[in-house]
């Protein structure tokens, strides 16, 4: 079996070897040294080798810059596309869920109609069987309070004040009650606050720091 030690080194030592050549590289090598390029950084990290070699591209004419650009909106769109795909997978999945529902409903439909609990194929065998008990909700609002619950966004502040307010019993109760917790930092209030140069503790703000624009 292969060390993919070495392997991962070869491909550096390609990319360093071929860095001499890059400025005759046609827009489609290009293309496709920035893939290897980009593949490499993910297994090793962006090593010196490979920055001399996109330093190489970005040196090039202005059209191998282009390249270099529209790579970065190619790999951002196959983001944005793979985020859509997420959705409309789940939308596919929920679609044939209940196309399967539908059908199996049919099939018991017929079972009883034939008055039979299974029908044998060559492969497979559709067979009624009984469900356990479940629960069916027929009016929610209905439901007694002692068989709900309710999650409620409140600032931390506000319940730590709503928790002090209230007794000791009453408060542990409350906290032995809670099912799932969980407290997120609100980045635009401790932004906002630093900018008017009030101190957060377990914050700073961050400055002089860059974020490559596609114009």
């Amino acid at each position: 079996m292969p060390d993919h030690d070495n392997g991962c080194g070869a491909v550096v030592a390609e990319i360093a070897a071929s860095t001499e050549l890059a400025k005759d590289f046609t827009l489609f090598q290009i293309e496709e040294s920035l893939v290897l390029l980009a593949e490499s950084a993910e297994e090793e990290g962006l090593t010196p080798e490979i920055e001399r070699a996109l330093t190489v591209y970005l040196e090039g004419a202005a059209e191998k810059r282009d390249r270099v650009a529209d790579f970065i909106h190619f790999c951002e769109g196959m983001a944005e596309l793979a985020k859509a795909e997420g959705k409309r997978l789940q939308a596919r999945q929920k679609h044939f869920e209940a196309t399967a529902e539908r059908v199996s409903a049919m099939v018991l439909r017929v079972l009883d109609y034939l008055g039979v609990k299974k029908l044998e194929g060559r492969t497979n065998t559709l067979k009624k069987r009984k469900c356990p008990p479940s629960v069916r909700i027929i009016d929610e609002a209905k439901v007694p309070a002692e068989y709900k619950h309710i999650t409620v966004t409140l600032p931390l502040p506000q319940w730590l004040e709503l928790l002090a307010g209230t007794g000791e019993e009453f408060r542990k109760a409350v906290v032995s009650g809670i099912r799932k917790q969980e407290t997120s930092v609100e980045l635009e209030a401790i932004k906002q606050a630093l900018n008017l140069e009030k101190t957060v503790e377990g914050a700073d703000l961050v400055i002089n720091r860059f974020k490559l624009q596609l114009i």
